[in-house]
Order: C-alpha cells, then sequence, then structure tokens
C-alpha cells in the first residue's frame, strides 16, 4: 500500500517538520512506499533533510483518497477524508487562553475540520492534553483518539553535546561559568510560549539573586514593549535571534524556565532535559506529562510567574538540587529518542 504523508507547508527547522521526516523515514523502513506531498517549502525541505516531497494541492491529495491502495497521512488538519491525522496544534484549546483573533479564526477553520472528519479516522494528539481536549471540545469516540509523544534528535540534544557547547556559549554570552542563568529557548509566537510570564519571573529572580542573568533565544526580534523592559537595559536579560543551533544556547543555562500559556507539547522541553538542564512549566505545556514524579512537585498547575520565580530561586540556590532534578528530566525523556517517533507511528499506522 502507498502511503501519502501530506503537510501545506514543510520547513525542517520547524518540529512538526522534524517529526515527519522521522515518520517517513521509518515507514520505509518498515516497507511501505511513502510519498512525501506539501503544497509549499518541497525545494527547501529537500535540502534541509535530503527528503524529497511532491508539489500538490489539496484536492489533488483528495483525489488519492478515492484510491484503496492510498493511505493517507495529513499533518494540518486539513484534509477530512484522510486516514490519520497527526495533531501538532489545537488551536480550539489555545484559543481558550490565548484571545486573538486570528486564534480564534483558526479555532473556527480546527471545528470546520472536524465537522467533516472521516468517521473512520484515527487522530493521534502529541499529549494527553491535546486528546483531552479534542475529546471535550470535539466528542470523539475515546477508541479514535491515540498519543504518540514526539520524539528528539537525541543526536543533537545530550550530555556530551552540553559539556562540549556550554563554555563556549557562555563566552559568547560574556558570562562566567558561576554567573546563574536561566532562560527559555523558543521557535516563536512569543505571546503563547508566554514572554510576558517570563519576564515577570526574571523581574522577581533577580530581586531576590541580583547575580542572576537571563536569556531568551528565539525569535528575530523582541516585541517593542520588550525592547523597553528594565531587565534588558540593565543587561541583566540578553536576547539571541532565531538560529539553528538552539541546543547552544540551552547547554549555556542553568535553568530552563518555559512559561507558556498553552503548548500542546513543547519539543523544547525535552530537548532541554535530554541536555541535562532542569526545567520548569506548568501543566498547560504537554510535555510537562512525561516528567517523573520527582518533578511534579516542581511543575506549576498554570504559569504563574511568582511560583515559577520560587522555584527557580529554590534550584539556582541549591546545586545539588539542580543536579537531582536534571538527571530527573533525562531519565524522564530518554525513552522519547532515537527511533521513538518512528516506531510509534508505524505502530499506530499499521494497527
Amino acid at each position: 500500500m502507498q502511503t501519502i504523508v501530506y503537510r501545506r507547508s514543510l520547513d525542517f527547522n520547524s518540529g512538526a517538520g522534524q517529526l515527519i521526516a522521522m515518520q517517513v523515514k521509518g515507514l520505509r523502513a518498515a516497507g511501505h512506499e511513502v510519498q512525501l506531498a506539501c503544497r509549499r517549502g518541497a525545494l527547501r525541505y529537500f535540502l534541509q533533510s535530503g527528503l524529497r516531497a511532491s508539489r500538490v494541492t489539496r484536492n489533488g491529495i483528495n483525489k488519492f483518497r478515492s484510491m484503496p491502495s492510498r493511505w493517507i497521512i495529513d499533518h494540518g488538519m486539513e484534509l477530512p477524508q484522510a486516514n490519520t491525522v497527526f495533531s501538532h496544534n489545537l488551536m480550539t484549546e489555545a484559543a481558550v487562553y490565548l484571545q486573538r483573533p486570528e486564534v480564534a479564526a483558526a479555532a473556527d477553520r480546527e471545528r470546520s475540520f472536524f465537522d467533516r472528519l472521516n468517521a473512520s479516522a484515527l487522530v493521534v494528539a502529541n499529549s494527553q492534553l491535546v486528546k483531552q481536549a479534542i475529546l471535550e471540545h470535539f466528542g470523539l469516540p475515546e477508541s479514535r483518539l491515540s498519543v504518540c509523544y514526539p520524539g528528539y534528535r537525541s543526536e543533537i540534544f545530550n550530555l556530551q553535546q552540553r559539556e562540549r557547547l556550554r563554555d563556549a556559549a557562555r563566552s559568547q554570552l560574556g558570562l562566567d561559568n558561576d554567573v546563574p542563568l536561566v532562560g527559555f529557548v523558543t521557535s516563536g509566537d512569543l505571546h503563547k510560549r508566554g514572554l510576558a510570564i517570563f519576564l515577570d519571573a526574571a523581574t522577581a529572580i533577580l530581586a531576590a539573586n541580583p547575580r542572576a542573568r537571563f536569556l531568551i533565544a528565539g525569535s528575530k526580534q523582541l516585541p517593542s514593549w520588550a525592547n523597553r523592559h528594565p531587565l534588558l537595559a540593565s543587561g541583566a536579560l540578553i536576547h539571541q535571534p532565531k538560529g539553528r543551533t538552539p541546543a547552544k544556547w540551552m547547554s549555556a543555562l542553568d535553568v530552563f524556565l518555559y512559561p507558556a500559556r498553552f503548548e500542546e507539547f513543547g519539543m523544547v522541553l525535552i530537548e532541554a532535559c535530554a541536555l541535562g538542564v532542569p526545567v520548569l512549566t506548568s501543566r498547560r505545556v504537554g510535555a510537562s506529562e512525561v516528567l517523573t514524579s520527582e518533578y511534579d512537585r516542581w511543575i506549576c498547575a498554570e504559569p504563574d510567574a511568582n511560583q515559577l520565580a520560587e522555584r527557580a530561586l529554590e534550584l539556582l540556590g541549591d546545586p545539588a538540587l539542580q543536579a537531582s532534578l536534571a538527571d530527573a528530566g533525562l531519565q524522564s525523556v530518554t525513552p522519547l529518542g532515537g527511533d521513538h517517533y518512528a516506531q510509534r507511528s508505524v505502530e499506530l499506522i499499521c494497527n
């Protein structure tokens, strides 16, 4: 059977783009004939990943569905006739926490998609958080829902990489190795990822620990209001624009603070754990589910700046506690490295 893997726009620098590459390689290794398809980004994706994609229209993809020898996998909630739908974002749930017109419009499109969804399609959520939200918003039978946690690239995110990258990253930031550094790395959408909450937490941390410094890595530039923030003017906060080496900046951190207002999963969280960096976040981030019970008291119910600051200060003041939590994080995410995503994808699609 030929398998069609579709996403409207392919970009290997995105988490979804990397997961799709893992999935395609895993399916091919399992003997599937796989065609990767998109509407844009095919050449760029090939140059980034080495995987060729066919450029097709959405109607072109739907024509495949009428052929019984094709199995359609949709990675963008655009093809209601797909056999399997992988959910990377859930705007209906995001709209609960992000009161923005564009989010509301995306949520409307999502509702339309689920209204027209193939009655036998399997929907694969990237966390239990998302699975539960889909059940609540759309009332699908639970038998049609599964969870597949995203996997990280263990060849890039590991303890050896952190050891190799940390000193150089700190040097580039102009920080001695003993300066406490709290930060977060994100691919974009600083509002959704909680930039304002991070800055409030950083302000509280600095008031209690004047030696602390803060790093935001991601987005080409900060919004104008953030550029006027006193932390930036004082030099306590450093911004590094979005680049292709997030592991370098994660490796420089003592604490990874991720205050997302809502995050379906949050691959950066498990990447930080894989590098041996202790993380702080809330239950509104799907990746918090994979952390072991040692993390329970460190995960907030919601992204509260004061609670996150208190936890960060406790960690910064206790190197042994940092090391213990870092080890717990590493043990939590190790099963998600390597071929995890490819193998789990094959299981879901073949069964």
